[in-house]
């Protein structure tokens, strides 16, 4: 069976496919990873067949089209324009790989086209090719609760490649989320295991090593830093929490570092390290609510505070405190005080990190990647 797999230029979007691709690899499938060419050593990092498509996409003029909020606007119209913003980029970079995606398809001749939700040019070359669709989450299901505003830009794109009609969900959906922070999704799907990827890297020593305190890990992603072009919330969440003594351990991308400059002394920084090995020694973790994140720290065991500022984080953050694993404080909201008192709650509240605990439990008895694989197989 030969497998094509598509994505947006994103670890966040990336990452949760690669444990599908290599299931499917060592089954004996061909497998190749469609990505933005400015994206391909991320995924050669991964280990899977990268096939660069089109050029690199010219997001500042997708971000000049964006028309501002006007005064007055309600929150729910602020909301409907940052979507529609944030969409436009996601097709900006579609169009651009449009016609070397359809050209990949028809020449590797793939049984199945997996796509992430924002790798519009992945599902484009399946309809335009007869080929089963299927759309693989990265998180909670945040794209389809959103069809209703997120058409209007969506649409377009695919009509003007000659696509009239457009499901929103693919033929099929691949759903690696834990079901506790899952979102209403439609039911043709493959549940899986999320079996946590977050980059290649060395297991540190340091992390067998008793801490004598309480750990705490704080990360900002992989591409909030780039999107806001600072780490500011990390020196915030440093400050606030030192009063605690606790051992903090700051994760980010190694080309993130100079974003992050000096830290206090003490501070552990640690780059390029996957999340799932600095966290297995943590007690807590503060973070922004990336999808990838949210689903490794609770695959970790670890409790979460999550300081959400854009798009699915909030829902992220909401999910995560409503199952009792963590607490949310929307950043533009939160004081050093707030963050400080939340941090040692999490710390001195067992209760946290058994419901982590447990939530993990359940979602370890979940399909497989391999078991998913194999039901790929029978369906292409």
């Amino acid at each position: 069976m030969r497998v094509m797999f598509t994505t947006f230029g994103s670890p966040s979007h990336f990452y949760p496919m690669v444990p599908l691709a290599w299931a499917l690899r060592t089954a004996g499938h061909e497998v190749r990873v469609v990505h933005p060419p400015e994206f391909a050593a991320t995924v050669a990092q991964s280990g899977l067949p990268a096939v660069p498509a089109g050029e690199p996409a010219d997001l500042g003029a997708a971000w000049g089209k964006h028309q501002p909020v006007k005064d007055g606007a309600t929150a729910r119209e602020i909301e409907v324009q940052r979507s529609l913003r944030a969409v436009r980029i996601f097709t900006t970079v579609a169009d651009a790989m449009a016609a070397d995606t359809v050209e990949q398809a028809r020449t590797f001749r793939p049984h199945v086209v997996v796509y992430e939700p924002r790798a519009y040019a992945g599902q484009l070359a399946a309809e335009l090719t007869g080929v089963p669709a299927l759309r693989h989450l990265y998180g909670t299901d945040y794209t389809y609760g959103r069809w209703d505003i997120e058409r209007e830009v969506v649409e377009p794109f695919f009509a003007a490649h000659g696509v009239d009609t457009i499901a929103p969900a693919g033929t099929r959906t691949v759903d690696p989320c834990p079901p506790v922070l899952q979102l209403p999704s439609p039911p043709d799907r493959y549940v899986m295991r999320y079996v946590p990827y977050n980059g290649a890297g060395f297991e540190p020593p340091w992390v067998h090593e008793p801490a004598g305190r309480p750990r705490l890990c704080i990360t900002w992603g992989t591409t909030s830093g780039k999107f806001m072009g600072h780490l500011q919330p990390v020196h915030d969440v440093i400050a606030a929490t030192a009063p605690l003594g606790v051992e903090v351990v700051v994760a980010v991308r190694g080309e993130d570092r100079p974003l992050l400059g000096d830290v206090p002394d003490g501070v552990r920084v640690v780059t390029d390290t996957p999340l799932h090995l600095t966290l297995q020694s943590c007690d807590a973790i503060v973070h922004q609510g990336g999808a990838g994140t949210t689903i490794t720290s609770l695959m970790s065991g670890v409790p979460q505070l999550v300081l959400p500022f854009i798009a699915d984080q909030f829902v992220n953050g909401a999910r995560v405190a409503e199952c009792g694993a963590g607490r949310r404080l929307e950043l533009r909201a939160a004081t050093p005080d707030g963050i400080r008192e939340a941090v040692a709650d999490l710390l001195d509240t067992p209760g946290y990190r058994q419901a982590a605990r447990h939530w993990r439990a359940e979602s370890e008895q979940l399909p497989a990647p391999a078991r998913v694989a194999a039901d790929l197989e029978e369906y292409a």
